[in-house]
């Protein structure tokens, strides 16, 4: 990826696309489960990039999701005696990173936790 695409896939609402449209994917199942469509949905939304750039990045993003989805799903999770409801802190937050930074090396905490929050309430609060 060159300077310039790393610079738009730095853009916070290219971002935000990006990972709603991930979501809407792999999570709730939209787009038939084709990833043409969902890439397409990405192009429409956020329009003026390369087709190789829209696929690189929603690959990159869906892996990252599934990732986190899997190192949450593993994490060990402590509560508090006489916890009666789990709370996102009994996640291991540092196993969680840790497994990321050994699958996609080189990447920043802040790209690693692009959808931690949103995989510790889906796949375990709710």
């Amino acid at each position: 990826m060159n300077k310039a695409q790393f610079a738009i896939a730095d853009d916070e609402k290219f971002l935000t696309t990006l990972t709603d449209v991930v979501w809407r994917f792999h999570v709730y199942d939209q787009y038939g489960r084709k990833q043409d469509k969902a890439i397409k949905a990405l192009v429409n939304r956020a329009p003026g990039y390369s087709s190789e750039f829209y696929r690189e990045q929603f690959e990159t993003n869906l892996r990252l999701l599934t990732a986190t989805i899997d190192a949450v799903n593993a994490a060990p999770k402590a509560g508090k005696p006489n916890q009666q409801f789990s709370e996102y802190a009994d996640v291991d937050i540092e196993f969680v990173l840790n497994h990321l930074r050994l699958s996609f090396d080189g990447q920043t905490d802040e790209f690693l936790k692009t959808h931690l929050g949103m995989v510790i309430y889906w796949y375990y609060l709710r």
